[in-house]
């Protein structure tokens, strides 16, 4: 039996505290993935009620629940009526704190939450930090998520290959990188050496736009386990990029690398993994 499947990343621009208005982008987006024959689709991070908050009260005012907040209730209906899976990016609420999560639904309700571990520059001014990196089991083999700046640690995505992971779904909002020189971003970079150190497919979906002086390039991909390119980069502007790619089928060959070994190979009783005091992160 076949095990492959095309999975979509589908970027569009949410609008700031506006959840109505990003609920109506968003099944724009997955109506037109789905047409395509997609059966998973990916969104960008925060889709829910954009990123650029001013301060904790504003993030926490547009924040919802899950599995009961108005984003989820509709992405689940439409996971659905189109018989698709869905993962998108979502401000959760839960009790008194504010989470940067994403979210994984299929027709049968929300699979799996995960809650951004690293947060970049001002997001720790407006969300609360996770601190798990779970993998669920579903019909397209071991899924994991991160969100964005996870993506600069390598210990995300390993922490999701450890446990199996076969796919990496990664809702993102990259922004320019300063001294970007000619060639890849160095977001799509970071998507291709997560996928290649750790084994893995990753679909990484990005948005675009711009919120409150704040420019989104866009640039989704999807990224085989060999570290190249399945699709993308997308441009600046609202796209949907697409792939045929099969997790469970291609293991035997993932793993069996004889060449590149990456999780294979691994001698985790030579690594230094506790900084010094000189290398600490600033409190």
């Amino acid at each position: 039996m076949s095990t492959d499947f095309l999975i979509a990343c589908a970027q569009f621009d949410p609008q700031i505290g506006d959840i109505p208005a990003n609920i109506a982008s968003s099944e724009t987006a997955i109506r037109d993935a789905a047409a395509l024959g997609a059966r998973v689709i990916v969104l960008p991070e925060c889709a829910s009620a954009g990123w650029a908050f001013t301060d904790y009260a504003e993030s926490y005012a547009a924040s919802q629940p899950i599995p009961d907040g108005p984003t989820i209730v509709a992405w689940h209906e439409l996971a659905r009526e189109l018989d698709v899976w869905i993962c998108g990016g979502v401000g959760e609420r839960d009790g008194d704190r504010v989470y940067n999560s994403a979210v994984l639904i299929s027709p049968s309700g929300v699979e799996a939450v995960y809650r951004k571990v690293h947060l970049w520059n001002t997001e720790k001014d407006v969300f609360d930090a996770g601190d798990d990196f779970p993998v669920v089991e579903t019909p397209f083999g071991r899924v994991g998520m991160l969100i964005c700046y996870d993506a600069w640690f390598p210990e995300s995505a390993r922490s999701l290959a450890l446990q199996g992971a076969d796919l990496v779904l990664a809702p993102s909002d990259w922004v320019p990188n300063p001294g970007q020189q000619p060639g890849p971003s160095l977001a799509n970079m970071m998507a291709m050496a997560n996928a290649h150190s750790n084994q893995v497919f990753v679909a990484a979906c990005s948005r675009v736009g711009i919120e409150r002086g704040q420019r989104f390039i866009g640039d989704s991909v999807i990224v085989g386990p060999d570290g190249w390119l399945l699709a993308g980069p997308a441009p600046d502007t609202p796209a949907i990029v697409t792939a045929r790619i099969d997790p469970i089928g291609s293991r035997p060959a993932r793993r069996n690398d004889p060449f590149n070994r990456p999780l294979g190979d691994r001698r985790p009783e030579a690594y230094h993994l506790t900084p010094t005091s000189e290398n600490r992160a600033p409190q």
